[in-house]
């Protein structure tokens, strides 16, 4: 059964504008709002620095200290990252447990003081307006900062995962130089996937990962919102000729994400003319996506376990490549198992063929890992964005047709 999406209306709010006609039902596309919790993490020479660029109550500053030292960040990470779906129930409550204990220690470092005050201020406001409060973490340069798990940001007085409610959706912003507008498109949108499983790798079943993801979005494509298409073959040249024989909205990437020793960055590991390996950083790879203005999202898809400590090398590559201007990519990990990473696809298209902001769409995936699996998997993927509003797309409306010509006739017995 497919899963449908309400999106509260907010017709009473003078702060609120609903771009629909009065009366009409939710037509797929944004709803425009003033309610912003902008947060930027970084190191500064003073310590860490927690400071509300923006937000319905105005803008503070506080220091912090990190909630968990870097040599229990591995572990901590790793039991986050457990199989919940083969695990008993004691197991998957004690992962469920682990990740709210996280998540309040993530919470509590940062909202405490006045940053505190301006959040439950805000959140009211929110509230009471029937709007939605997005947070958007700006995160520094930090290897420390970036590796720990903001996802799982815990609000103990409201008892609430802050990125499972589509209320308070969670992504990590990186601001843009300019405005990026939505994309105005005419349905479907277009998916390109980008399956890699080059030689001297771990194979891959490239062929039943392929028929899982089209027997998961089939109906997407039959209801004329969204079509997939695989690139035949995985080289860097065959997805740049694609990209200019044809605009895509969306490439999906499936295959592996390693650790350049010599760069310290993540690499995508695509296919060369002879199928083997070849690494490509998130900056290169960045520049050739950037080039195609239709493009708007990048989901990286990755099939291995790849993470020894600190950032995924997956999660690097999502960052620098919003970095090189695309507007937003996603970072999904390898430890997700089948079912709840097909759950995570069905429910994050369904809500972007709607048009609805990426931030919710992903919050929306989230939620369907959860009713998947009862552990803490849920937190694991990430959204980079560059879009204030999360609105990606806007659904083209063609113009009404231009009304006929009136003939005047005039009788020729009628006197001049």
């Amino acid at each position: 059964m497919n899963p449908r999406f309400r999106q509260p209306t907010f017709r009473d709010n003078p702060l609120v504008s609903f771009d629909a006609h009065t009366g009409a039902s939710y037509n797929g596309r944004v709803m425009t709002t003033e309610w912003v919790c902008d947060l930027l993490l970084e190191l500064t020479e003073d310590g860490y620095r927690a400071t509300v660029h923006k937000s319905p109550a105005g803008t503070a500053t506080v220091a912090f200290m990190l909630p968990l030292h870097r040599r229990d960040q591995h572990a901590v990470i790793q039991q986050l990252l457990g199989d919940a779906a083969g695990a008993d129930d004691p197991q998957r409550n004690a992962q469920f447990a682990l990740a709210r204990d996280v998540g309040g220690k993530l919470f509590g470092a940062v909202f405490h003081g006045p940053v505190l005050d301006l959040w439950r201020e805000s959140w009211q406001a929110a509230y009471a307006a029937r709007a939605g409060l997005r947070v958007q973490l700006g995160i520094g340069d930090d290897a420390a900062l970036r590796a720990l798990p903001w996802e799982y940001l815990y609000d103990e007085t409201r008892e609430e995962f802050l990125a499972l409610s589509v209320h308070t959706p969670v992504v990590r912003y990186l601001p843009a130089a300019h405005k990026i507008r939505p994309l105005v498109v005419a349905p479907p949108l277009r998916v390109l996937v980008v399956m890699a499983g080059p030689e001297g790798y771990p194979p891959l079943a490239i062929g039943r990962d392929w028929r899982a993801l089209v027997d998961t979005v089939d109906y997407l494509a039959a209801n004329g919102r969204m079509t997939f298409e695989r690139l035949a073959r995985p080289t860097l040249l065959d997805l740049q000729r694609r990209l200019r024989q044809q605009p895509y909205h969306i490439i999906h990437f499936v295959g592996f994400a390693v650790h350049d020793t010599q760069t310290q960055a993540g690499v995508l590991v695509f296919e060369d003319e002879m199928g083997r390996g070849r690494a490509i950083n998130g900056d290169h790879l960045g520049r050739l996506l950037s080039d195609h203005y239709s493009l708007r999202l990048a989901v990286i898809e990755v099939r291995n376990a790849a993470r020894i400590g600190g950032v995924d090398p997956a999660a690097d590559v999502a960052e620098q490549l919003v970095r090189r201007g695309a507007p937003a990519a996603i970072y999904q990990p390898s430890r997700l198992r089948a079912r709840p990473s097909l759950a995570f696809l069905h429910a994050f298209y369904d809500a972007l063929a709607a048009f609805r902001p990426v931030d919710v769409a992903m919050t929306e995936a989230r939620r369907a890992i959860q009713l998947e699996e009862t552990g803490a998997s849920w937190g694991l993927p990430h959204l980079v964005s560059r879009i204030p509003d999360g609105q990606l797309f806007e659904h083209y409306t063609p113009p009404p047709p231009a009304p006929k010509p009136r003939l005047h006739l005039r009788s020729v017995f009628t006197k001049k």
